[in-house]
């Protein structure tokens, strides 16, 4: 079961690559990008090791029934609306930029609203699955986008057409003081494991999560790659030109591998899947953290059918994202995305240090829950007895 939870690991952090991190990364690439990003580093990884460790007190939780042990519904009411407002708006910024790419390289004379549009009709209906039917999709995706996506990465930092002395004069301005934008961006590449305020409730009360040593390797080095290869392409002056700077890197890549000469193509439908499956998880997440928030909420990991619920939520959802493609152009999409990223640092660091505050000073409630289950399950045995 660890690899699930390894899998929103790596699928996060291999998306901010078609973000806008890296941009916001190389508009500080003077100015304070690379403590920044070393200091997101390592609060990115105590945070998950401190995530990890409060999760395995909640054995089967989500975050509504964690908060139900602890606080009265008008409190948790407010911070799942926040949690869900924050994974809905990742889920469809990111649908938003992609639908643009598509327009741009794929079929400039479509509208990207169109485009858009099946987007919505595809998550609308992905999203709106069981927890653990999404689990699976995420399973199956990755298992097809991340293999190739590592090789065209590491054919990009082998390639002759990397300028490395672009690279070190960037490096020289390693000691510029850390600033909030590049150092937001750069920890929410390290932020998959937040995913898991919902996927908890897959996980038995026996579960370990091992390896977890691997968090910081491989969201480190992913980083360090998202920085360096598009400056060593570009130039350090000429890689601040663009806006999706991945795409153009990815457009300076050549393969004689027959259909994959030109690597954006594949790379573009690579990243258009995990879109589909991040948007996914970032609308299930919402769905479930609003119907938490309604009268006597159900709790099911895999219902036997999909309920009336779901679909007018998630249908929501996605009147609001085509409704926000169709009103934001690109310049005030960016101004609010970055505005949106550092918005969003402060939410995973508060979040995950209010959870764990609560699991250090609300322990005797929960030992009174948990006394009360354990009485009720012996008394269900007894009855069928």
């Amino acid at each position: 079961m660890s690899r699930y939870f390894y899998y929103n690991v790596v699928l996060v952090s291999l998306l901010n690559l078609m973000l806008f991190v890296p941009y916001m990364l190389m508009q500080y690439r003077y100015n304070g990008a690379i403590l920044s990003m070393l200091c997101a580093a390592v609060v990115g990884t105590t945070l998950a090791l401190l995530y990890t460790r409060v999760m395995r007190k909640f054995p089967g939780r989500g975050l509504p029934e964690i908060l139900s042990l602890y606080l009265p519904k008008w409190l948790s009411v407010p911070f799942l609306l926040f949690c869900a407002f924050m994974w809905l708006t990742a889920a469809s910024i990111s649908m938003y930029a992609f639908s643009v790419l598509i327009n741009r390289f794929f079929n400039p004379d479509t509208s990207s609203i169109i485009v858009l549009v099946f987007m919505a009709l595809v998550c609308l209906y992905s999203a709106t699955r069981s927890t653990l039917t999404v689990m699976f999709v995420v399973e199956v995706g990755l298992m097809v986008c991340a293999p190739v996506i590592l090789f065209l990465l590491f054919k990009a930092v082998r390639s002759q057409m990397l300028d490395w002395d672009a690279i070190r004069t960037v490096a020289h301005y390693w000691n510029r003081t850390p600033r909030i934008e590049p150092f937001a961006a750069a920890l929410f590449v390290f932020t998959g494991y937040m995913n898991f305020f919902m996927f908890n409730r897959l996980f038995s009360p026996n579960f370990r999560l091992r390896y977890r040593w691997i968090l910081p390797i491989f969201c480190g080095l992913i980083l360090i790659t998202t920085f360096i290869v598009p400056i060593g392409f570009h130039g350090t002056e000429g890689v601040a030109d663009y806006l999706y700077v991945w795409s153009v890197t990815s457009d300076t890549l050549i393969m004689s591998y027959g259909f994959i000469e030109r690597v954006i193509f594949v790379f573009l439908l690579l990243y258009l899947m995990l879109s589909l499956i991040f948007a996914t998880i970032g609308w299930h997440m919402a769905m479930e953290m609003v119907k938490a928030c309604l009268p006597k909420p159900k709790t099911d990991i895999d219902p036997a059918r999909t309920p009336r619920s779901n679909w007018v939520i998630v249908g929501v959802f996605a009147a609001l994202t085509v409704a926000y493609g169709y009103f934001f152009d690109e310049k005030q999409n960016l101004r609010f995305t970055s505005q949106w990223i550092v918005a969003r640092a402060y939410g995973e660091i508060l979040s995950v240090l209010f959870i764990f505050a609560l699991s250090l000073f609300g322990s005797g409630k929960k030992k009174k829950l948990v006394s009360h289950e354990t009485t009720s399950t012996n008394a269900a045995g007894a009855d069928g007895a």
